[in-house]
């Protein structure tokens, strides 16, 4: 089984968040995680923790486990 890196989140992140034509502000907003986190995430600075995960997937409308592959 292949452990998901924390850089591999960030790009999926990215990924789901550009397809929807949404910045990091409007993804920080739909999900109440600051866009500066959201930036972090992305850049693969930072491991969220999972709830956090579960509302930045809602907000760019994956299920949490897209963002992990």
């Amino acid at each position: 089984m292949t452990i998901p890196r924390v850089g591999d989140l960030g790009r999926n992140l990215s990924a789901a968040r550009k397809k929807l034509g949404l910045t990091q502000e409007e993804v920080g907003h739909r999900s109440g995680v600051h866009p500066t986190e959201v930036s972090r995430i992305e850049a693969g600075k930072r491991d969220p923790r999972v709830s956090t995960l579960e509302r930045l997937a809602e907000a760019v409308e994956v299920p949490p486990s897209e963002l992990l592959r």
